[in-house]
């Protein structure tokens, strides 16, 4: 049913105070907080009384000799945690990622490495040669876009190779 007329109802008051002072209306926080909602669990059967106990003798083999078969064994659903972490990298690193992933592949025996594992064998390279990182003569990253931005990851590339090496020849390796 349509309205009779546009607009607020005539009956409507606005009522403000006669202050000029702001309206305090109080904070979320000091509202008691809302009762938590208990869901009860749907069944669609009506809830029954347990079976009464029946002992039953259960054969492991038919007559056939064949072996009964195995139930399956119910899995927890609880997976390992994984945390996960995103990059952004360049195209061109983002294309060296891929190349070592698929090299890795081609010429390791495992055929299915991923590339959360070749990223893994390289922080743990890094985190293995880290006490012999010599970061104090690296030169600043500089602004977006300029030349010293864009050598960065080359000289932080060079300060890794040579805490690798370092640190292998220390290992006697």
């Amino acid at each position: 049913m349509a309205k009779p007329a546009r607009g607020l109802p005539a009956d409507f008051v606005l009522d403000l105070p006669d202050e000029d002072k702001p309206v305090v209306i109080g904070d979320f926080l000091d509202e008691a907080p809302p009762a938590p909602v208990v869901r009860k669990p749907q069944n669609a059967q009506p809830e029954r009384a347990p079976a009464p106990f029946r002992p039953e003798i259960v054969r492991e083999r038919d007559e056939a000799g064949e072996r009964a078969a195995a139930r399956p064994v119910a899995r927890s659903s609880q997976q390992p945690s994984v945390i996960r972490y995103q990059l952004n990298l360049t195209p061109k690193a983002k294309t060296m990622l891929e190349e070592l992933v698929e090299h890795i592949r081609t010429y390791s025996p495992q055929n299915d490495a991923r590339t959360s594992e070749v990223f893994q064998g390289i922080m743990q390279l890094l985190h293995n040669a880290m006490h012999e990182l010599e970061l104090a003569e690296l030169p600043r990253r500089g602004a977006w876009g300029s030349v010293t931005a864009k050598n960065f990851p080359g000289a932080l590339s060079e300060a890794f190779e040579n805490a690798i090496l370092r640190g292998a020849r220390k290992r006697g390796t």
